[in-house]
């Protein structure tokens, strides 16, 4: 499976100016807050990478007083229309660390509806905190919670220790969650799929070096096998280790027997 993250960045941007007017008119000012966090990812499981991204925007929503229980590491049980537990492509989600997690009320400001945000009682995730309202830290209408940690160790996610809970206070709340993630089984498959292409390299390798010394064992060898080596070297290099072999074993085959025979003609003659 060959799967990436292309063009990630995360960019989060506060600007302002404060301004005074001094009792003779004068105005002071400054630009503040100025806030400018922005970073790129490249794919992979390392610092500043991510290979795995999950969504659900403004279509979930949790009536007054209830709440909904949400698993950061498989999802299991939500479909955002590719299959419960899947990412947008149908693929399983199976995360092993976030990168970065954004939740939103998507509530009007003025709107009733209070997000709450905690580990969950049973198999909680503690990494985010807790947000209620009873402690001040609830979300209101268009409030939003933002965590990014795009070191290698980001927020581990591990089994039994992965479920936040979401519910709404005082009135109902539509949300919205936007995760950014590294799946650490994706590591290995990148390991496994270079070692097999450095394999293939070495085997074409081999099967080239093998075919030259063959066309050179003749002392006498026309233009044409020579040409035929070449074309044979060349598609020996496009397919897998495996063909490599045998193509290049053939084309030995074949440039050793053309050879030997024109060295017979050139004799006979």
């Amino acid at each position: 499976m060959a799967r990436s993250i292309n063009s990630a960045k995360i960019l989060f941007k506060t600007s302002g100016s404060l301004k005074n007017t001094l009792s003779d008119g004068t105005e002071t000012s400054v630009n503040q807050p100025s806030f400018n966090y922005s970073k790129s990812l490249t794919s992979g499981v390392a610092d500043s990478q991510a290979n795995r991204v999950w969504q659900t925007e403004d279509t979930r929503s949790i009536a007054s007083g209830e709440q909904e229980t949400i698993n950061l590491r498989t999802f299991a049980g939500i479909n955002i229309g590719a299959g419960l537990g899947n990412d947008a492509l149908g693929q399983a989600m199976d995360l092993q660390e976030l990168v970065l997690i954004a939740i939103k009320n998507e509530n009007a400001v003025s709107d009733a509806g209070t997000l709450e945000i905690l580990a969950a009682a049973s198999e909680g995730f503690n990494g985010l905190g807790d947000h209620t309202v009873a402690n001040g830290g609830g979300l209101y209408g268009q409030g939003i919670l933002v965590k990014a940690n795009i070191a290698d160790e980001g927020f581990a996610l591990a089994e039994g220790a992965d479920r936040i809970t979401l519910r709404a206070n005082g009135g109902e709340v539509t949300y919205s969650i936007y995760v950014w993630g590294r799946d650490d089984s994706d590591e290995s498959s990148s390991s496994s799929s270079s070692s097999s292409s450095s394999s293939s390299s070495s085997s074409s390798s081999s099967s080239q070096s093998s075919s030259s010394q063959s066309s050179s064992s003749s002392s006498i060898s026309a233009s044409s096998s020579s040409i035929s080596t070449s074309s044979s070297s060349q598609s020996s290099i496009s397919t897998s280790s495996s063909s490599q072999s045998s193509s290049s074993q053939s084309s030995s085959s074949q440039s050793s027997s053309s050879s030997s025979s024109e060295s017979s003609s050139s004799l006979s003659s």
